[in-house]
């Protein structure tokens, strides 16, 4: 093994380990928001946070880190580049995706089971697959679109009807995948000068009127009344847990092959497993197992077919 070889191998270790962390970090916020906005589900004595309030704390202390960071590397915020940030199309969209996997993600936690939700975003590579076919025009063979129907055959199992039908409240999974896939596909095409930090500090400023306006909406009350210290704790402290995963994975992404670290982003549905049976007392059943394999395998096999035709691609040339 070359000098090279043997240091993009120690390079690949190091980013499948931050990309296992990231995911690990990532399911422990999703189950931070699920205590927050059911605190008082059981005895019905409230103190729970709203998906909007939780959306709001979320945008100030992401708009807060962030943004701190962004100044660190040296962007201002003047007029001129809130205008230039605003005005970009390509930023516009992806902030929506952005926006509408927020609000879907927080709010489907608070109604579905983690492990269910989790399971479901877990199609969100399928998708982006059908996406970048129908939207950039990438081709797509027979093997890849067969892996698709699988992924999306293995969804349907893991959200299985029940006697009275299927729950509306799994429409908030496909939302949030929707918005996710809409974010990636569009970042693909983002040919812009602006910073990481600074275009995430955008979406999470917009998250705060974008949660009031969700709570004044969505609850009967005033904002913040009756909000249980425990529901701070669990938002702001999942916050930070996000805001570390989302700094593990950049580093990751930037560290590691693609084709090395992007399997482990399947390490979050096992800690959201994990983490609703230890937290939340639920235990998957034979279709969730079965439905979550068929998913992942459709996924991991989508990844494999790209990686091969980009390596026959970059062979021809």
């Amino acid at each position: 093994m070359t000098t090279s070889a043997a240091s993009q191998t120690d390079s690949n270790i190091r980013a499948i380990l931050l990309m296992a962390a990231s995911m690990v970090l990532f399911a422990i916020d999703d189950a931070a928001i699920k205590l927050a906005g059911t605190l008082g589900s059981a005895d019905g004595s409230g103190g729970e946070a709203s998906p909007g309030e939780i959306i709001m704390i979320k945008g100030i202390l992401g708009g807060l880190v962030y943004g701190a960071m962004m100044l660190r590397d040296g962007e201002q915020p003047t007029p001129a580049f809130i205008k230039a940030i605003a005005s970009d199309k390509m930023i516009a969209a992806r902030t929506a995706g952005d926006l509408l996997a927020a609000m879907a993600i927080i709010t489907g936690l608070t109604l579905l089971p983690l492990s269910e939700l989790s399971a479901v975003l877990q199609v969100q590579p399928l998708v982006i697959t059908v996406g970048a076919a129908i939207f950039l025009k990438e081709t797509v063979g027979w093997r890849r679109w067969t892996a698709i129907l699988i992924g999306f055959a293995g969804v349907m199992i893991i959200i299985r009807p029940s006697a009275e039908g299927y729950s509306l409240d799994i429409i908030w999974a496909f939302l949030a995948v929707l918005g996710l896939a809409t974010r990636d596909l569009v970042t693909r095409q983002v040919k812009t000068g602006f910073s990481t930090f600074s275009i995430v500090t955008y979406v999470a400023v917009l998250l705060i009127p974008m949660g009031l306006v969700m709570h004044l909406v969505m609850e009967n009350e005033p904002l913040f009344q009756g909000l249980a210290p425990a529901a701070w704790a669990f938002v702001i402290g999942g916050g930070v847990f996000g805001m570390a995963g989302y700094y593990a994975i950049t580093l990751s992404l930037r560290m590691g092959e693609i084709s090395a670290v992007a399997p482990y982003r399947y390490t979050r549905l096992v800690a959201a497993l994990i983490l609703g049976f230890l937290v939340f007392r639920e235990v998957p059943d034979t279709g969730m197992i079965i439905g979550s394999i068929m998913v992942i395998g459709a996924g991991l096999f989508t990844l494999y077919r790209e990686q091969q035709i980009k390596k026959a691609q970059r062979q021809a040339s």
